[in-house]
């Protein structure tokens, strides 16, 4: 397991050039400072890294190509969205419930110790706050209009165990600390129906740790309805 992990996500494809959409209404995106259930914005960053790492590799959603992880493990008032590992573009469908918050990575990036690599937890925040003050792209479209200052929504995390919920982790000390840097979005709920949130994002950071990391996905999000969740995965394994 790598003691960084990218995520990010970019466009397949516009709804339109960049010039003629127009821009969201401030309303459908939180501000960064702005909580939900009493929660702050930084707090589910690292939830939804928690979130991600619950699933063994291979079953992640971020490794999903069509959104049929979509549902895997989600409960609460917000609902979490994947990116990707940077090795796919992913063109995912998703059904989420009504009157429910979405929080998505624009693009971030994780640092965690390992085996046999320890890590302080100032260095692992200090490896992705460099990848993340090199920020060349962000553009998101939601209904192809543009969610504009993205650069705006910055979050920095603090240490944290991010396999806190892996069953298949015996040991979890190995892999604490992590820390997490980057750029997440906070959507209010979006009304019944369907809705396309594409973006694209990059770093520009020749020779930093994932400084040319550049991805492609998009979501088609069907609002409205109540989705099955899918069984809890996971097996203990030892580390």
């Amino acid at each position: 397991m790598s003691r960084a992990l990218r995520l990010a996500a970019t466009t397949l494809a516009w709804a339109m050039p960049m010039l003629a959409a127009h821009a969201v209404d401030h309303a459908r995106v939180l501000g960064p400072q702005e909580k939900v259930a009493g929660r702050s914005q930084a707090d589910y960053a690292i939830a939804w890294w928690q979130w991600v790492m619950r699933p063994p590799d291979g079953v992640r959603a971020y490794q999903d190509p069509s959104g049929a992880q979509c549902a895997i493990n989600q409960h609460g008032p917000v609902w979490f969205l994947a990116g990707t590992e940077g090795t796919m573009d992913a063109r995912r469908e998703c059904l989420i419930p009504a009157d429910t918050h979405v929080f998505v990575p624009v693009i971030a990036v994780l640092a965690h110790a390992s085996p046999g690599n320890p890590l302080a937890c100032a260095q692992a925040q200090a490896s992705v706050r460099a990848t993340n003050d090199h920020l060349a792209q962000a553009q998101v479209l939601l209904d192809g209009e543009v969610i504009a200052h993205v650069p705006d929504h910055r979050l920095r995390t603090r240490c944290f165990d991010a396999f806190q919920d892996a069953k298949y982790v015996e040991r979890h000390a190995p892999y604490v600390p992590a820390a997490s840097d980057g750029y997440w979005l906070m959507l209010a709920p979006l009304p019944p129906g369907t809705h396309r949130l594409s973006i694209r994002a990059r770093y520009d950071h020749p020779g930093g740790l994932q400084g040319d990391l550049e991805e492609v996905f998009e979501y088609q999000l069907r609002v409205g309805g109540k989705p099955a969740p899918l069984p809890r995965v996971g097996q203990p394994i030892s580390t």
